[in-house]
């Protein structure tokens, strides 16, 4: 088993007990040598608080383990805003945030901007300007947060 998919056996029930959801893991760098990067996220959104406490359960679990004797530097964060938006419970959690789409619909790619107002296993729906379109999320090729500066 790869030191990736090990770590991420001990992250992934920290996360759950946490109601957490592990959005992302990279390791990099050498055995002697690691950079952890741990991305979760919930519904809810994710706290510092949540960040700090999780790094410090992972980091007593890689302490704890012999297998894991290394050096190492780990960080965890949320995934960021801008982030491409991929499973339900992301839609759900954005709800009436605007977003930037990028489909393809009759072979023809397209871009949108507007309000989520919607979704389900099969589309999402955005309004724009008092207009509701429905896009399949098997042609979304991307659908990000649009930031309102």
């Amino acid at each position: 088993m790869q030191i990736t998919e090990k770590i991420k056996n001990i992250v992934n029930p920290l996360c759950r007990e946490m109601e957490l959801r592990l959005v992302d893991l990279q390791v990099q760098g050498s055995q002697r040598n690691l950079e952890i990067n741990v991305f979760a996220d919930s519904e809810k959104g994710i706290t510092l608080g949540q960040c700090t406490k999780l790094a410090r359960l992972i980091q007593d679990e890689l302490d704890m383990d012999d297998a894991y004797r290394m050096k190492y530097r780990l960080n965890v964060s949320s995934p960021g805003l801008d982030r491409p938006l991929t499973e339900d419970w992301e839609f759900q959690k954005n709800i009436g945030r605007t977003l930037k789409v990028r489909y393809t619909e009759e072979e023809t790619a397209k871009e949108i901007a507007g309000k989520l107002t919607g979704w389900d296993a099969d589309t999402i729906e955005i309004e724009i300007k008092g207009e509701k379109i429905s896009i399949l999320r098997t042609g979304i090729t991307r659908a990000k947060i649009k930031l309102q500066w």
